[in-house]
């Protein structure tokens, strides 16, 4: 475990991940490291908590997050990040909890998310994300909290949303383009 969050660190992470493999834990959140998100984090195959969120990392989302075999909990809100949504996130079997709000993503959801069938908590809110909603994401039936809020999303929510997500128990829709009706 490396815990360095809620401190005032700055600049670029400068460990080499390389160097452990064997790091299951790293939160670094609330802190102001910037720059791209470490490549070296791709040798820590043993992760299962990966925590940068609230610092200054930009570029897009690292393609080698999506083969971190033991991931279960990936927080990457409010920093800088541009770019589509991976994919790759489908290969985390184990992932429970994806965050990615508050950053600047944009594209479509892609609908292959809703294979991610452990994950508990969903969070895209506050980014530039078009189109509407994949309708497998409410196949997602251990999701306890979904927040998609403040996106240029379009179209209609499932009119039974509470019986295809049974589990649920926060759901952000506000500030998009969404309509029709709920039960």
């Amino acid at each position: 475990v490396l815990d360095l969050s809620k401190d005032n660190f700055h600049g670029h992470l400068p460990i080499d991940f390389s160097r452990l493999p064997w790091l299951e834990k790293l939160s670094i959140w609330r802190n102001h490291f910037k720059g791209l998100i470490p490549q070296t984090l791709s040798h820590c195959h043993h992760h299962q908590v990966l925590f940068p969120a609230e610092n200054e990392f930009y570029g897009s989302i690292p393609e080698f997050l999506g083969s971190l075999p033991k991931l279960k909990f990936l927080n990457l809100y409010d920093n800088k990040l541009t770019g589509i949504i991976l994919v790759t996130f489908t290969n985390l079997s184990k992932l429970e909890h994806l965050n990615i709000g508050q950053n600047q993503m944009y594209g479509n959801i892609p609908s292959e998310l809703g294979s991610i069938t452990r994950l508990q908590v969903f969070s895209l809110e506050k980014n530039k994300l078009t189109g509407t909603l994949p309708e497998s994401l409410f196949n997602l039936s251990a999701l306890q909290k979904l927040s998609f809020m403040t996106n240029q999303l379009t179209g209609h929510l499932p009119k039974d949303v509470g019986r295809f997500l049974p589990n649920l128990q926060v759901l952000f829709a506000a500030e998009n383009e969404l309509y029709g009706s709920i039960r």
